[in-house]
């Protein structure tokens, strides 16, 4: 239920501004409009508040639960209105506002001045008088349900509930796998040869990967070494004085017998007064944030006597205030069957050939993660070892209430997020599991959904980026591939957090999962608002096409391996996202211009070859991909797309007049456009706002005799990332080109040929900061052009850091 709460907050919270901005225009206008725009607006800040309230109860009632999906429903409704109100309006106007004004101020903004052309009053006033009537409705309902603290009856399955770190501290040590190497390497971390000021050595990894376990052996380990010893367990919510009072009862059996009581202050001064003639040894376990460890280390006075702290916890940031960090790993695959068979079978040598493979695809799943082999073998121990019996209970987690436990720890980390983070954690949820996420495709699906709220200074992909490093230091995704710079370039989800995020936003009705075998949107609890199509493969080619009308109110629609079961989009009136990246098969569009609020499109490496002529329609389109597909040219009615930012056509001709789309940051395009007599080059340097540019080259392609891509001084003066994608090398920088390029990738498909001149003039790149260079090192003269390029770059800036890689093909 926490999911319901959180991802409901944060669209909640800021729906109330979204209809602000609405009140400001000069078009609340109808009568009737304003007001009960302004009704909406107090109704749902009231209703923010008490969506907040019920996020701090544990296991709401059924009440509660009901009254936050019809919260939930209600405001995506309320959204889609705003939106395709503002929308209608717009007639076509083409002042975009000042640059300062939000996205949405500068889309409503451009009605104002044709209120006549307002279609059908008597629809919209219908519709405000239904949305008003739920409003009324929800509110009664939340004014008759008190949503404050519930009361747990005594002898409910509540009241025992298990704290999951318990198992770890009691876990045999005998039946430990894996674990010799990393205890001894924070044993020497922690003891090892040096000062003998206050060390502190923090445990740091995802939920469930044994770090209470290593901390506890650790402890237990050097501990003799020790006197003054203590051992406590904070908690997400942890109370610090419960703990300091723990920890003092630990060291001064004194105070244990007086049983005395202190605040937290003098719970602080008694510790710091025992500690401070003492060689002692801590170990603080599960600490959730740098506020609760700050309070805490103010009890260990620095006293130069080899004194020592072991911590956990699963947050990097608080891992790193402390000093010296150890990251747990997952488990070896030799080790994970070995501990997964000695629970589930009792020895190593103890599975039955008939399970082997069965018990293969459960670790799979597990993921090397010690938890989950752990829960998982347990319960299959005491199971009939039947093949059936053990993919049933082995791999089909959602409704097993004997991996409860393990959903609890896991569970842990979710509910410790913020609203907005959990909103973008479930979003995850879309892509099939072990699935490599793209970052920037992931960045631009958030804000497109409209997750990433817009900051005065702070872009909304520098926002959304924040977003991804707080999840990855919070061992909720990990990074797959880096960039250069080491900054995430795609990520993943553990298999046991994919299964833990996948169960609850489909609790929620924040996703709606469907496999081909289903053939059809599965019943649930609300209107189907995101839609993943999760087919494997050409297989699944016969797939019965989704009811429209099932998914009519859809926001996004996400298709996997095949087009098979996409619904038509003529139906869809509400989409922002439509993303069928990689997918074959046939492919109709039929519909796609008519999709007013679609804000992605994502094609590539589909099948499709043409893009409607009138796709200048859509209005709203920020993200549009077509690379790696048979789309060879772009329609001219894409110039009309004054709110695209990004667009990425591959190796398809732009038309002319590419330079008048003012507000494109990044380019994916081919160095040959449909006119033989303009320079694609030319103008795409006029594109002021232009960040980062992919550049296809293909020399044979270009008219007269000079096979060159030159970049001339003057042109692309805000572009920071240039990426070439070379048939053959033959590109020149003149003196003065692109001052604000960092970074320079080059890519050689090719070795040299007649046409190419190779790469010169890299010396004129006065900021660059980075070069990586791809080439094949079976293509004869590749190596060769590569360790030029390489040398004038090292020659001229010294700085710079270039790096090669050679890609077998």
């Amino acid at each position: 239920m926490e999911i319901a709460v959180g991802a409901v907050s944060g669209m909640v919270d800021a729906l109330p501004g979204k209809l602000g901005e609405l009140l400001q225009q000069e078009y609340a206008l109808l009568s009737g409009v304003r007001g009960d725009v302004t009704f909406f607006q107090a109704e749902l800040s009231t209703m923010h508040a008490a969506v907040l309230r019920s996020e701090a109860l544990d296991d709401p009632d059924v009440q509660t639960k009901n009254w936050i999906g019809q919260v939930r429903e209600l405001a995506y409704d309320i959204e889609d209105w705003v939106d395709l109100f503002a929308h209608r309006v717009d007639a076509g106007s083409h002042d975009a506002g000042p640059a300062t004004s939000s996205r949405f101020s500068r889309w409503i903004r451009r009605g104002i001045d044709r209120l006549t052309t307002i279609p059908d009053r008597h629809v919209i006033a219908t519709e405000l008088q239904e949305l008003r009537q739920r409003v009324v409705e929800v509110s009664e309902q939340r004014k008759r349900y008190s949503l404050g603290p519930q009361v747990i009856p005594a002898g409910s399955r509540h009241t025992a509930a298990l704290d999951p770190r318990i198992i770890s501290l009691y876990t045999d040590s005998a039946s430990l796998v894996g674990l010799d190497g990393p205890r001894d390497e924070v044993a020497e971390m922690l003891t090892g040869a040096g000062s003998d000021r206050l060390k502190v050595v923090s445990i740091v990894g995802m939920a469930g990967s044994g770090k209470t376990t290593l901390a506890r052996e650790v402890y237990g380990l050097v501990g003799a070494g020790f006197k003054c010893r203590a051992s406590v367990s904070a908690g997400r919510s942890s109370d610090i004085a419960k703990v300091l009072t723990h920890m003092l009862s630990q060291v001064d059996s004194g105070y244990r017998r007086r049983g005395d009581t202190a605040d937290l202050t003098q719970l602080i001064g008694r510790l710091r007064e025992h500690f401070k003639d003492k060689r002692y040894l801590v170990m603080i376990d599960d600490l959730w944030s740098i506020q609760t460890w700050g309070t805490i280390k103010c009890c260990f006075p620095e006293n130069n006597l080899g004194s020592r702290i072991i911590t956990t916890t699963r947050i990097e940031a608080v891992a790193k205030d402390g000093g010296h960090v150890y990251r747990t790993h997952l488990l070896e695959e030799a080790d994970a069957e070995t501990l997964f068979f000695r629970i589930t079978f009792g020895s190593v040598g103890g599975c039955p050939p008939h399970l082997k493979d069965v018990s293969a695809q459960i670790l799979r799943k597990c993921g090397g993660l010690p938890l989950a082999i752990v829960s998982v073998g347990a319960m299959l121990a005491n199971k009939t070892h039947t093949k059936d019996e053990f993919g049933r209970s082995g791999l089909e987690w959602q409704a097993n209430s004997q991996l409860e436990v393990m959903k609890q720890v896991i569970k842990l980390s979710y509910s410790d997020l913020p609203a907005h983070l959990k909103a973008c954690l479930l979003y995850l949820s879309i892509f099939p599991e072990n699935h490599e996420i793209e970052i920037t495709r992931l960045v631009r699906r958030w804000i497109a959904e409209g997750f990433i709220s817009e900051h005065r200074g702070t872009s909304t992909e520098e926002i959304a980026r924040n977003y991804i490093n707080d999840l990855i230091g919070r061992n909720l995704i990990q990074p797959t591939q880096l960039n250069h710079d080491v900054t995430p370039r795609s990520c993943a989800l553990h298999p046991v957090i994919h299964e833990f995020i996948v169960c609850k936003a489909m609790e929620d009705n924040f996703v709606a999962l469907v496999h081909a075998e289903q053939q059809d949107v599965p019943p649930g609890n609300g209107t189907v608002r995101r839609l993943s199509l999760l087919n494997s493969g050409k297989s699944d080619q016969a797939a019965a096409q989704i009811d429209g009308t099932k998914v009519s109110r859809a926001r996004s629609i996400t298709v996997f391996a095949h087009t098979g079961g996409t619904p038509r989009l003529n139906e869809l009136s509400v989409l922002r996202v439509l993303d069928l990246e990689g997918c074959e098969g046939p492919l109709c569009l039929d519909g796609l211009c008519k999709l007013l609020l679609l804000r992605y499109l994502n094609l590539k490496g589909t099948d499709i070859s043409q893009l409607p002529a009138q796709i200048g329609e859509l209005k709203c389109l920020e993200t549009l991909d077509v690379r790696a597909t048979k789309v060879k040219e772009l329609p001219l009615s894409i110039l009309s797309l004054e709110n695209l930012t990004h667009l990425l056509t591959g190796k398809a001709k732009l038309p002319t007049g590419i330079s008048k789309m003012k507000s494109v940051l990044t380019l994916s395009c081919s160095n040959v456009g449909k006119s033989a007599t303009v320079s694609i080059i030319q103008e795409i340097g006029e594109m002021a706002s232009l960040r980062e540019l992919e550049l296809f080259c293909d020399v044979t392609e270009m008219p007269g005799d000079k096979k060159q891509v030159v970049f001339p001084c003057g042109g692309l003066r805000s572009l920071t990332k240039l990426s070439i994608r070379c048939i053959s090398p033959s590109v020149a920088f003149v003196a003065g080109a692109l001052p604000k390029v960092e970074v320079l990738e080059l890519k050689f498909e090719k070795g040299p040929s007649k046409e190419s001149s190779g790469v010169s003039g890299i010396e004129h790149l006065s900021s660059l900061k980075h070069m990586p260079i791809e080439f094949s090192q079976h293509v004869v003269g590749a190596a060769a052009a590569v360790a030029a390029v390489r040398k004038v770059a090292e020659m001229a800036r010294p700085n710079c850091q270039v790096i090669t890689v050679n890609v077998d093909h």
